[in-house]
């Protein structure tokens, strides 16, 4: 039989104790909340769109459907509905619309920013509405292009190697397009017209109208375009006539396979030269970003000559 407890016997602690044992039971309870509740700051507002990075290193996009305190579900558009304990996540960001998070059948990323684009060539498809991104090409080249609406958008740039060296001007550009799909992602068309001037005081310049045929998805597909250049005084100029093949192949989450290929016809058809091109995209951990890598050859006899190197990068502005 165990004795009973006489409290009256035990020693009492001094003041200088007491103080001691609160502060120790201040900093285990501050402990716990902090295991507890400081790895991610999520809100407690429901139907809210959110990025969860995850400490695996793997990224949810949706919408927030439920949440306590140990954990939160989210309605993903590929994975459906997931429960992820609150402890795992390592950061979260909160965004107006997922929509534009979506993956295709072979579980990767749709990247809407750069499949409008294989090197140079636009495709069929465009940015949707409130979408944007910069680009930077060969370092000396920048573009922004926004999405005005679902069907159209509209890009401009310039280079700075006119104002680098004092030659005038530089040279800028700017270039509307207006894209119909052809629905269920089976591919869209596109038209394009550019207008550029070239770097000098004169303000000189040309225009040119393309259209791009593209059949596939964002992340597979191919394009067929051709084009004229004019101008509002003389017309139509059929001097040159450009024809362009394009290839785009998801090989993974962050890889793609591009080519861009073209035929000058010339001399009423009768003489034609061409370039072909082949390189990678790789894609960055922020959906809409992506480095760009490739070599451009000419179809003829340039002896030892490989080809000639573009490299380009483009940063999401905007979803």
């Amino acid at each position: 039989m165990i004795d009973s407890i006489n409290y009256h016997n035990l020693p009492l602690l001094n003041k200088s104790s007491m103080k001691l044992l609160f502060k120790l039971l201040i900093i285990i309870s501050l402990a716990t909340c902090s295991q507890s509740y400081a790895q991610v700051d999520i809100g407690k507002n429901e139907s809210q769109a959110v990025i969860l990075t995850l400490d695996d290193g793997s990224v949810i996009y949706g919408i927030i459907t439920e949440r306590t305190d140990f954990e939160v579900t989210v309605q993903s558009a590929s994975l459906g509905s997931v429960v992820i304990p609150i402890a795992s996540v390592t950061n979260t960001k909160y965004i107006d619309d997922v929509r534009n998070y979506i993956y295709d059948n072979d579980g990767n990323p749709v990247d809407f920013h750069n499949s409008t684009h294989y090197f140079l060539f636009p495709s069929g498809y465009g940015l949707k509405k409130g979408q944007s991104y910069y680009e930077n090409i060969g370092v000396f080249f920048n573009t922004v292009s926004y999405g005005v609406s679902d069907n159209f958008s509209i890009s401009a740039g310039a280079e700075v190697i006119s104002l680098l060296f004092g030659i005038g001007t530089p040279g800028m550009y700017i270039s509307p397009k207006l894209t119909i799909p052809f629905g269920n992602q089976k591919g869209a068309f596109g038209i394009n017209a550019t207008a550029i001037v070239l770097p000098s005081n004169n303000f000189d310049g040309f225009s040119f109208l393309s259209g791009s045929a593209t059949f596939g998805s964002r992340n597979n597909n191919i394009t067929i375009g051709t084009g004229a250049g004019f101008n509002f005084e003389g017309g139509i100029t059929d001097e040159v006539i450009p024809f362009t093949v394009g290839f785009m192949k998801r090989l993974g989450p962050k890889l793609s396979f591009i080519s861009e290929n073209w035929v000058f016809a010339y001399d009423d058809f009768t003489e034609a030269e061409g370039i072909i091109s082949a390189g990678l995209r790789v894609h960055f951990k922020n959906v809409g970003g992506a480095f760009n890598f490739g070599l451009f050859r000419p179809i003829a006899d340039i002896g030892p000559f490989i080809g000639l190197p573009f490299i380009s990068a483009t940063v999401p502005l905007g979803l």
